[in-house]
């Protein structure tokens, strides 16, 4: 004679189920807002500028001179992703910019030696960054803050505050002039180190420690995770990105500017932001922020486009960030 056992279960009633929290559908539904947004925007303009927005060299155009921001906006998610922020990515990628053209002038240095020069330059500026976080324990604000003001003063006087373009090599548009099948360079060096980005932060173990340590650094450390490593790597990749990212400024370009540079930073920010609203929503991550920087760059361009003054670039940008952050504070649960 067996035991049979009669397990008595509740059945699942609409007082039983967990109704999703305002957040939670919030988030839920904003998953494909931003491509969204994207779709209305090239709708819209193309209506209201059909002879000069909706057209294939417009749409070449926009793509290939937002890379060199897709490129700075990678390096700002990498810290956020940490929990850092590197307020110094404007600075950095101008040093490459004003490096690459400067150290190839009159021929003084071959072009592939100096993009790794002017590479190498920014990721020890990373390198400096990462040391003062991790090492001795300065505020990441504070810290990038600082080099970022360093990093103009030495900008300044190695150009001398002019433009930088007398004996610089023609061949240096050629970094960015190329396009095979008609996709301009940049365009393929984003997509390119986006794929790299993604797998890194998703696919390696590394990837996995930053994201611990932008989760709980205490409780990633009690996991054996090396933070200070994990931190002054990062810092560098950034870095390195920045770098990156002036090479192929120069390269467009064609010479030297000592004021490029901090002005995509808040661009960047508000992309990284931006993009935290889609498709992982809450999470920084890759695609949402290279949609974010085309949503922008599409609404910047068709607001040029429709002939309003200069200063509406910086204002959509500054909205953009502000509506950004809150949406991702919210999405998230916590600070950012």
């Amino acid at each position: 004679m067996t035991n049979t056992t009669i397990e008595r279960t509740t059945p699942v009633t609409d007082a039983t189920r967990r109704t999703p929290t305002t957040r939670e559908r919030m988030a839920a539904g904003s998953r494909f807002a931003l491509p969204g947004l994207l779709v209305v925007f090239i709708i819209v303009f193309s209506i209201l500028n059909p002879t000069t927005f909706a057209t294939l060299a417009n749409a070449r155009t926009v793509l290939s001179t937002q890379s060199v921001l897709a490129l700075v906006a990678m390096a700002a998610l990498l810290t956020l992703v940490i929990g850092e922020f590197d307020l110094s990515l404007g600075a950095q990628m101008g040093l490459s910019a004003l490096l690459l053209p400067g150290l190839t002038a009159n021929g003084a240095v071959p072009i592939p030696l100096a993009i790794v020069l002017s590479i190498l330059a920014t990721t020890l500026v990373g390198l400096c960054n990462g040391l003062l976080v991790a090492k001795a324990k300065v505020n990441s604000f504070i810290a990038t803050i600082g080099t970022a003001a360093l990093i103009g003063a030495i900008v300044l006087a190695y150009s001398g505050g002019t433009v930088i373009f007398l004996g610089v090599p023609p061949e240096l548009i050629n970094i960015s002039s190329f396009a095979p099948l008609g996709i301009p360079a940049p365009v393929i060096y984003v997509a390119v180190i986006a794929v790299l980005v993604w797998v890194f932060l998703k696919r390696t173990p590394f990837g996995r420690y930053m994201s611990a340590v932008g989760g709980s650094k205490d409780a990633a450390r009690l996991s054996g995770i090396n933070t200070d490593i994990v931190t002054i790597v990062t810092f560098m990749l950034a870095g390195t990105l920045t770098g990156i990212a002036g090479v192929v400024q120069a390269g467009q370009l064609g010479s030297g500017n000592p004021a490029v540079g901090p002005s995509f930073l808040l661009p960047a920010f508000a992309a990284v932001f931006l993009g935290a609203t889609a498709y992982q929503v809450g999470q920084f991550n890759v695609w949402g922020t290279i949609t974010a920087v085309v949503t922008l760059a599409t609404g910047v361009a068709g607001l040029n486009l429709l002939g309003l003054p200069n200063w509406v670039e910086p204002a959509f940008n500054g909205v953009a960030l502000l509506v950004a952050v809150s949406l991702t504070r919210y999405l998230r649960g916590k600070p950012l």
